[in-house]
């Protein structure tokens, strides 16, 4: 009788510890407004290339433009700071995909552009999408679905500078004045 009073006690506590942390505690990561962010924020502009394991004509750069927003958007890192991303040159000849991807991060925080927004994290986000995809669907063809090479990922951080040379160059190839190959 005595073990089950205490027991119960021991019980009754846990539970009201468990109520009133719940309440008291506010996890700030929780609660972030997506318009603030966008006013004090900096924005940051990345580039890179990856090729397609199979390149067919049906594939097109705004279903590439929509892979890319999904990863981006989706991820538990990185969504809330994510604004765009945005397919500058792309060939179904040679499969070669340029991308600029746009973030939106708040004032600077020790650590937080080492970290969160390294080229290398950012690039290691869609390379584990691909990843992830191609352990659910095995057996799926690579021309079936718009796969990508993982090994062939590039990214890094893109000036102003760069990101205008680029849209020109965009601009460019888009009237058949010049031709993109690799960046």
């Amino acid at each position: 009788m005595v073990i089950t009073a205490i027991f119960l006690v021991s019980l009754l506590l846990i539970l009201i510890c468990l109520v009133l942390y719940s309440s008291i505690n506010t996890d700030e990561d929780d609660y972030w407004d997506p318009d603030e962010l966008l006013s004090s924020g900096s924005v940051h502009n990345f580039s890179g290339t990856f090729e397609l394991m199979c390149g067919l004509p049906h594939f097109s750069s705004e279903d590439i433009t929509k892979r890319l927003s999904e990863v981006y958007s989706s991820s538990p890192a990185l969504g809330r700071y994510f604004r765009s991303a945005e397919v500058i040159s792309f060939s179904n000849e040679s499969s070669t995909v340029i991308y600029q991807l746009v973030f939106s991060v708040p004032p600077s925080t020790e650590g937080f552009m080492e970290n969160n927004m390294n080229p290398d994290f950012i690039r290691n986000i869609l390379r584990q999408n691909i990843y992830d995809e191609d352990s659910l669907n095995p057996e799926t063809s690579e021309c079936d679905t718009l796969r990508l090479d993982p090994t062939s990922l590039t990214c890094k951080c893109c000036t102003s500078e760069k990101l205008f040379l680029y849209k020109e160059q965009k601009y460019l190839w888009e009237k058949g004045e010049i031709f993109l190959e690799r960046y």
